[in-house]
């Protein structure tokens, strides 16, 4: 059996993103015979714009769907932005899910997750426009980390988030073994 990728997608440039340390804590708890690798140079893709879109799409954007298409499965790391998805994360779904008709999205099982506050509405936004552009967001595939639950500590820290984040990838990745 060959190995199953994930692409994680952090929607947070910030480097000390609590949404990025649970990336890395999934990278770190993954299931034998999953690799989970986080997608880096998204700052560098531009806004979709249409304009620039076709066959000369930016370099940084069409490798973002390459990469999105060669995934078996995406997890996508949703920090609340004024309770809402954030520009970045929205950005790497308009990006993949074009041009119309032939989205790297489409058919693609996803994950969200996400760490902060007011998660309900950021996570169901992100779960909506994945579903709009193509993607299958499964019941039981959406994971809320509130902050109150770090009790001020990293993501890296808990034992039960790194728990919580393995059974996530297991869920995410049983009907593709």
């Amino acid at each position: 059996m060959s190995e199953i990728t994930v692409l994680a997608v952090v929607g947070s440039l910030r480097s000390s993103s609590l949404n990025r340390e649970l990336a890395e804590v999934a990278v770190a708890n993954a299931p034998e015979g999953v690799r989970v690798e986080i997608a880096e140079g998204i700052a560098e893709v531009p806004f979709y714009n249409e304009d620039i879109d076709g066959e000369t799409a930016p370099a940084t954007a069409e490798a973002l769907r390459q990469r999105i298409a060669a995934a078996d499965a995406l997890l996508l790391l949703a920090p609340p932005n004024n309770g809402t998805v954030s520009a970045v994360l929205k950005n790497v779904i308009d990006w993949g899910s074009r041009p119309y008709g032939a989205s790297a999205l489409s058919g693609k099982r996803v994950a969200l997750a996400g760490v902060g506050h007011r998660l309900d509405t950021t996570l169901a936004d992100a779960q909506r426009a994945v579903t709009i552009a193509g993607g299958e967001v499964p019941e039981g595939l959406v994971e809320e980390f509130p902050i109150s639950g770090l009790d001020g500590k990293s993501p890296r820290e808990h034992d039960a988030v790194a728990q919580r984040a393995g059974d996530l990838l297991k869920r995410l990745v049983a009907p593709v073994r």
